[in-house]
């Protein structure tokens, strides 16, 4: 049975937040439906998040007005983290049950035989829409072994369409970041340069960073780039990564213990209960940086602790976890 397509718009949101709730519903939605993200004004919209902030304006309530999709309003608000109350989801999104089962209700049980002819008309022009952005692109180990080992160790300007987004200095593996860039993240747009003097103006160089940990931050939070890591392989990393999200951190760690030893997408995603989707953006990241290779099938694997072992040998990853966080001083 072949997947259907929905087409979702989060508007309103700061870049932290809105990649954020896209991470957690393409982990929530990844195995029934492929995500298409869109703008409010889309004709083809299924769903719709917005920021509380927003939700009265004229031009969203015109639009709900006319549509009957499935919408939520986001906020803010620590002590109802992640609840769904009266069309409202509350930030932040430290448990995702309640999204899940809103998301069930209303997206991923919708039966597609409801649908009207317009909407299977414009369902298939979207699906046309999201195969060309499936196709084979520029982006694999070569494109960024190239950028950060084949070139003069000289200054590079890392730029997308929205502009600029930072220079890296690879000889001395630091990042001077955009400061209207917040929140680092990118789209398949991204592309980078020599930086020029007028490149460099554009980033605040008073205080810079370790150039792996914001790289691989960088695209870990940038939700297209899943898609330069094949569906299923076997991959081994070389080192650990310092994700900033801390609601994520410990996904991220498990699959760092997994990886570290050599492992395949599909069977850390069966044994860890983990979605494909989210590992594969995790290799996608690692592949960005450089700090990941392929294996063999024969090669040394991650292999879980057998069920009657002791619980301390079945903390295995845990201790990894654990070591890590002092190390680092999680």
């Amino acid at each position: 049975m072949s997947k259907r397509y929905i087409n979702i718009a989060i508007t309103g949101l700061n870049i932290q937040d809105s990649v954020e709730l896209k991470n957690q519903l393409c982990n929530i939605i990844q195995n029934n439906l492929i995500i298409q993200w869109k703008k409010a004004s889309d004709i083809n919209l299924d769903c719709l998040f917005i920021h509380e902030t927003f939700f009265n304006t004229d031009g969203i309530q015109n639009l709900l007005s006319k549509t009957n999709f499935p919408w939520l309003k986001i906020s803010k608000n620590t002590q109802l983290s992640g609840k769904v109350q009266d069309n409202t989801l509350y930030l932040p999104l430290e448990k995702e049950n309640e999204l899940h089962h809103w998301l069930n209700q209303h997206i991923i049980n919708k039966s597609p035989d409801s649908q009207t002819n317009d909407e299977v008309q414009a369902q298939s022009h979207s699906t046309e829409q999201t195969l060309q952005i499936e196709q084979p692109h520029h982006f694999n180990e070569r494109f960024f072994k190239q950028m950060l080992t084949d070139l003069p160790k000289n200054k590079l300007h890392l730029y997308d369409n929205q502009g600029s987004i930072a220079i890296i200095d690879i000889e001395n593996n630091s990042v001077w970041s955009n400061p209207n860039r917040l929140q680092p993240t990118t789209d398949l747009s991204f592309k980078y340069d020599l930086a020029s003097t007028s490149d460099l103006v554009k980033v605040d160089r008073t205080e810079s960073v370790i150039l792996q940990d914001w790289l691989w931050n960088l695209f870990w939070n940038s939700p297209e780039f899943y898609q330069i890591c094949p569906e299923d392989g076997h991959y081994r990393i070389h080192f650990w990564p310092k994700p900033i999200n801390k609601s994520q951190r410990k996904k991220i760690f498990k699959l760092s213990a997994c990886f570290i030893q050599g492992a395949k997408i599909s069977k850390i995603a069966e044994q860890q209960n983990i979605p494909i989707h989210f590992i594969r953006q995790f290799i996608a990241a690692n592949i960005a940086i450089n700090n990941i290779s392929k294996i063999n099938i024969w090669d040394t694997h991650y292999t879980p602790p057998e069920v009657h072992e002791t619980q301390a040998d079945n903390s295995f990853i845990q201790s990894f976890i654990g070591k890590l966080r002092k190390k680092f001083g999680f």
